[in-house]
């Protein structure tokens, strides 16, 4: 894993009693625990661009192209 790689970050919503979803997600940085991330996340009809730092063992890679995520610049953060 390297900044740049395309991954799914299994996310597990607070109070989500065992439900998890897929996040699609850019690599950013990587930590000696755990890895910086982009995300976009869909509110109120409009994506918003998030940062987060995950455990390395909630990632797994991505082949699918996600154009939310994807073409994020560095810009926009």
């Amino acid at each position: 894993m390297k900044p740049g790689d395309k991954v799914n970050w299994l996310y597990e919503p607070r109070g989500g009693y065992g439900y998890t979803m897929n996040v699609a997600a850019v690599v950013v940085k990587i930590g000696p625990r755990r890895v910086q991330i982009r995300a976009a996340r869909h509110v109120n009809g409009v994506w918003v661009h998030q940062t987060r730092w995950v455990s390395k063992e909630r990632l797994s890679s991505r082949a699918v192209v996600v154009p939310e995520v994807d073409n994020i610049n560095q810009e926009t953060e």
